[in-house]
């Protein structure tokens, strides 16, 4: 008689629940109010929730000033400035708030630790300006061990001795 082996797959019990990595992909976009173009204005890609959360905050301020640069900036010498009216729409100012906003800052890190996107979008009279930041899974490279008798490599300069001299000129 031979011995017969019976054997069952593990419970899921068994094992930790698996995190999946994830990175963010933050990005600032203009697009015509038609819909038909949009630009992109700055891209980053984020390890964690908190770094896309704070360039969400930088982006948002940088923005504003794109948006509204001061009078005296450089680019505006010798251009025709005219005042706007009282009710104008004014996206840099909320950008400016909300980039102000701690609790503003704190819902969209909770957003993000959720896995959910986050967009924070405002309207000109000709454009719709959006800085949003969205998960993205990572996957990795399967791990394979490596062959019976093979060492894995190190990094160059890890490690290694100069060469040594042999002979009548070696240094002592």
């Amino acid at each position: 008689m031979s011995a017969a082996v019976v054997t069952f797959p593990p419970s899921p019990s068994v094992h930790a629940p698996t995190r999946h990595r994830v990175a963010y992909r933050c990005e600032a976009t203009a697009r015509n109010l038609s819909g038909r173009r949009e630009v992109l204005l700055a891209t980053y890609r984020a390890a964690t929730p908190r770094l896309a959360a704070r360039w969400l905050r930088a982006e948002a301020q940088r923005l504003a000033r794109l948006l509204a640069p001061e009078p005296s900036a450089p680019c505006l010498r010798g251009a025709p400035l005219v005042p706007t009216a009282a009710h104008a729409l004014r996206p840099d100012y909320y950008l400016l708030v909300w980039a102000g906003d701690d609790n503003q800052y704190d819902d969209a890190l909770r957003t993000l630790c959720a896995g959910n996107a986050y967009v924070l979008a405002v309207t000109d009279y000709d454009a719709r300006y959006s800085v949003r930041v969205y998960p993205l899974p990572v996957q990795r490279a399967p791990q394979t061990p490596a062959p019976a008798g093979c060492f894995p490599c190190a990094p160059a300069g890890a490690g290694r001795q100069p060469p040594r001299r042999r002979g009548r000129h070696a240094v002592r």
